[in-house]
Order: C-alpha cells, then sequence, then structure tokens
C-alpha cells in the first residue's frame, strides 16, 4: 500500500509540475515597445495591447510580436551597374518603422523592404557614373528614399544610408592609378610653382645688382659680419690682390 501512495504522490506532483510549467510556457508578453497580434487556428482575430496573454486552450491560439519603435536594417552587397556599364556593389543601412503590424507579418516585410530597397539601389547606381557616386556618397540616401513607394508592406522607411562602396579589382586599381596621377601632377605643379618663384627672386635681385654695383660689396661684407661667416674663405681675383699689393707698399 505504501508503494502505490508512493506511486500516485509522485504522478500527481509530476502532473502539478508539467502544468505548471504548461502554464508558464502558455504565456506571452507583449511589452511597451511592441506590437501584438493575435491569431486563433490560423485566422486573425485582433491587435493586442501591451499585456500578457494565454496561448493555451481547446483551440491554436499564437501571438504574434512586432517591434513598435524605429528599426535598423543592413543590406550587404546589392550588385549594381553603373551608367557606363560597369559592375560593383553597394550597401546600405535603413531605418524603418512597421506602420500596419498585420499587413507586415503576413506580407513578410522584410523580405519585401529587402527588394524595395535593393531596387531603388540599383535605378539610382544605373543613372550615375562611379566616380559620381564616390563623390557623392553622402547625399545618396535621399536619393534612394525618394525612390521608394511608401509604404512598403505595412512598414515606413525613415533613413537610408549608403555604408560601403565595394568596386572590383581591377576597377579599383585604376582609381588608384588615376588618384596617383592626379597627385603627381599637383607635385610637380607645385615644384614648378617654387621654382617660377626663386627664378623670380633671383631675377630681382640680378636687376638691382645691375644698376648698383655697390649692394654686391654690401652684401658680401654682411655675409663676412654674421656668426656663419667665421672662418670663411674669401677668394679675390687678380685685380684685387694688385690693390691690396699697391695698398701695403704704400703702407710702408
Amino acid at each position: 500500500m505504501e508503494i502505490v501512495f508512493l506511486a500516485i504522490l509522485a504522478a500527481v506532483g509530476f502532473a502539478i509540475a508539467f502544468r505548471v510549467r504548461q502554464q508558464k510556457q502558455g504565456r506571452m508578453t507583449v511589452h511597451a515597445w511592441e506590437l501584438g497580434l493575435l491569431y486563433v487556428d490560423g485566422r486573425f482575430v485582433e491587435a493586442l495591447p501591451p499585456g500578457r496573454y494565454n496561448t493555451l486552450g481547446f483551440s491554436e491560439r499564437l501571438v504574434v510580436k512586432l517591434r513598435r519603435f524605429p528599426i535598423p536594417e543592413t543590406i550587404h552587397q546589392i550588385e549594381v551597374t553603373s551608367a557606363e556599364r560597369l559592375s560593383y556593389r553597394l550597401s546600405a543601412t535603413i531605418v524603418f518603422e512597421v506602420a500596419d503590424a498585420r499587413i507586415a507579418h503576413e506580407g513578410r516585410y522584410q523580405d519585401m523592404l529587402r527588394l524595395a530597397v535593393s531596387d531603388a539601389v540599383v535605378q539610382m547606381a544605373a543613372g550615375r557614373s562611379v566616380e559620381s557616386v564616390l563623390g557623392e556618397r553622402a547625399s545618396l540616401g535621399a536619393t534612394i528614399l525618394a525612390g521608394l513607394g511608401q509604404p512598403i508592406c505595412g512598414c515606413t522607411v525613415k533613413q537610408v544610408v549608403v555604408t560601403a562602396v565595394t568596386l572590383p579589382p581591377e576597377l579599383r586599381r585604376l582609381y588608384a592609378e588615376v588618384e596617383r596621377a592626379r597627385l603627381e601632377g599637383q607635385a610637380a605643379l607645385e615644384r614648378a610653382r617654387g621654382e617660377q618663384a626663386s627664378l623670380r627672386s633671383l631675377a630681382n635681385a640680378a636687376r638691382m645688382l645691375k644698376g648698383n654695383p655697390e649692394l654686391m660689396n654690401l652684401r658680401l661684407l654682411q655675409a663676412l659680419s654674421t656668426p656663419g661667416g667665421k672662418g670663411a674663405t674669401l677668394v679675390l681675383g687678380r685685380d684685387a690682390l694688385a690693390a691690396t699689393s699697391v695698398g701695403e707698399d704704400e703702407v710702408r
């Protein structure tokens, strides 16, 4: 009898524990930042406000939850073709809100959003060159957003940002060579400007010395009197040496 009683007691305890666990699993909470939908036996019944709901019963009850506030979604590596028929890839991040939870859930809003945004990105890239896309990357999101037909499957796209431009290796190498050539041209131009400024300065100095020969002597004395002129070697011509010799004889 004791064994039978213990077996019955264990069975009752197991049944209670199973029921409690089932009740916990059969409860669904819709939070304040979520939109809830109730489906009974596969049919939509109502939109649920925030709260706790029981999904257990004789009928199949399903509670679906969707985010209420703006949601970011990144679409990677969209294959596009430029106006000059060059293929490359773009990545974009969108921020959207669920406007109609039922339409969004039943229409598979994530797939439809990716499809609509990818099509808008392809259309945008087809009318621009690769160079234009690289130069106007910061403002391309507004163009893509304007090309979207809103709303999209119960959702409204608030913002689009082009996050990456991926060029194929050959095209990336060509643009690198073009940029290198441009920088080398700028460097050569700066060198030429520096040489022209130096020649202009020398020409001005030559004109001044031609009209005022005494400036050469003053410049020479200035160079010898500076601290850097200590220990400098001064080489004089034949006439200067002769004049020096005459001066020494007169002193004697």
